[in-house]
């Protein structure tokens, strides 16, 4: 069974203005929550199954609050890239910061007063658990074949017979393209192995 990996990061920024008495310095909060989502798929990539998702471990430091005088990209991106040491990220980052800063400025009188701008980065590592499948070509005879082999159908990873175990539907994942069936508690076992 091999085992793939991805990783996204999807980048929110939400931005206020701050009162007066906070003084002239624009503030930058940037949080760095982890999850990770398992995926079941088979090796043709047809059939894809999530298998849910829960936090990772945070990084040593999740949180990054700096203050800095003004909205330009070059500016919050020298700032910003010593934190998270990823070029495109820090890009992405500082031109999000600029444009809600433009956004928010050109809809209020209050563009003298400092800012407070909040990025949320979600990093999200994607499991990919590949499960091999023998597949066939579908032809009328291996269709009945399918059939009729059905009523005697065993999970392939525990060989129990699913008709006599009573376990319904939910408790069954077919692969796509594929003759295999297997309980959802083997998938599970298997997968944590």
């Amino acid at each position: 069974m091999d085992t793939k990996e991805s990783v996204n990061a999807d980048v929110s920024v939400t931005a206020m203005s701050l009162p007066p008495s906070s003084g002239f310095l624009n503030e930058l909060l940037i949080i760095r929550p982890r999850e990770v989502e398992k995926i079941i798929t088979d090796e043709n990539g047809h059939n894809v199954t999530s298998l849910g998702s829960y936090p990772d471990s945070p990084p040593s430091n999740p949180f990054i609050f700096l203050k800095f005088q003004h909205f330009e990209a070059n500016y919050i991106y020298d700032l910003v890239h010593p934190h998270l040491h990823d070029h495109v990220l820090s890009k992405q980052i500082s031109d999000r910061i600029v444009v809600k800063a433009q956004q928010l400025r050109s809809d209020r009188s209050s563009d003298h007063l400092p800012l407070f701008m909040g990025v949320s980065v979600i990093f999200t590592r994607k499991v990919y658990k590949v499960l091999p499948c023998n597949c066939a070509p579908s032809t009328p005879d291996l269709v009945e074949k399918e059939a009729a082999e059905e009523e005697t159908e065993a999970c392939a990873i525990c060989l129990e017979d699913m008709l006599e175990s009573g376990f319904d539907d939910k408790q069954i994942y077919r692969m796509h393209n594929c003759w295999h069936m297997f309980y959802e508690g083997c998938v599970m076992e298997s997968l944590n192995r």
